[in-house]
């Protein structure tokens, strides 16, 4: 069931929907002279999950606002359909599907605007943003139970389960109409094609002014045995073959430090197999040190038909201008 605002300068909601075991939904008045009187009524593709009510006015503040009842459905479809003012019909009802699992409804607020946050085997927010609705998927894992949250440091927080968990995020970037999930990648990435077999991309990474993985820990020998061969006095021996262990094998984390910057002409590539929806590196092939990957293809020989081979056109020692 779902109760829908109480309009200025009333006291009670005008409607109430409920749905029914049936598949369909029913609206009810709730008005003094004919309360509980059904109004009007709706079959459903399949039985509901969870009712809300929500009532839209325009950006301006200017003009009637319009009610739109939210049906979630236990298909994983949410359906939006606009609810007369006065009678109280049904009308326009658009279908979107989200997901494998059942479509719970949360009012919850965002930019001081009520907006639903639509749970299903992925989470979806649904808000009006610019005099239109935009029903975009989080990039966060699927929600279970969710609800407004407010306090001093999130004054538009949503407090929300996931699994086992407690979870507070607030939601940004209203209107963006793509939704990405990041992954991060050793190199810049420079090209990538689709492997049509293994369902996964491949892709090439190159960065000037770059040491491969090899090549940097030849370096750190290289200095260790400097330091150690520098040394001179018993102390100074102890120390140093100290701090050369120490720099033989640790490994400073790049993304914090940042990587050793290489003279000009020096380049680290890789060749790696990713899967799309998960992000996971099925394979990874570092180039030798000062090859430039340029190009990627798929080519098959008649000696080999079923199998796929990489081709990766590279370049030596490119000095950039």
């Amino acid at each position: 069931m779902s109760l829908s605002e109480i309009p200025e300068g009333e006291l009670r909601s005008r409607f109430l929907a409920v749905g029914v075991s049936d598949g369909t939904v029913r609206m009810i008045s709730l008005d003094p002279g004919d309360t509980l009187a059904p109004l009007s009524f709706q079959a459903l593709p399949s039985s509901p999950e969870s009712l809300l009510l929500l009532e839209v006015r325009a950006d301006d503040g200017k003009g009637p606002s319009t009610i739109h009842l939210n049906i979630g459905l236990q298909n994983g479809c949410l359906l939006r359909t606009t609810v007369d003012a006065v009678t109280g019909d049904m009308l326009d009802t658009r279908t979107r599907y989200l997901g494998t699992r059942p479509v719970k409804l949360f009012r919850v607020k965002i930019h001081n605007k009520d907006a639903i946050m639509c749970a299903s085997s992925r989470s979806w927010l649904l808000y009006h943003f610019q005099n239109r609705f935009h029903l975009t998927p989080l990039s966060y894992t699927p929600l279970e139970y969710a609800a407004g949250f407010v306090s001093e440091q999130c004054p538009e927080g949503i407090v929300a389960i996931a699994e086992n968990t407690l979870r507070i995020l607030a939601v940004e970037k209203l209107g963006v109409a793509f939704n990405f999930v990041q992954h991060d990648l050793k190199y810049t990435p420079r090209k990538m094609i689709v492997h049509p077999t293994a369902g996964a991309l491949m892709m090439i990474e190159a960065d000037h002014a770059a040491y491969t993985d090899a090549s940097k820990t030849r370096k750190r020998n290289e200095m260790a045995d400097d330091i150690e061969k520098l040394a001179v006095e018993p102390e100074e021996v102890e120390l140093a073959k100290e701090l050369a262990d120490v720099m033989r094998h640790t490994q400073l984390e790049e993304n914090v430090f940042s990587a050793p910057r290489a003279a000009p002409g020096k380049w680290a590539s890789a060749v790696r197999l990713v899967k799309p929806k998960t992000g996971e590196t099925l394979s990874y092939y570092e180039l030798p040190q000062d090859e430039a990957a340029k190009c990627i293809a798929l080519v098959q020989f008649s000696q080999i038909p079923d199998m796929y081979m990489a081709l990766v056109g590279c370049s030596i020692n490119q000095h950039l201008r």
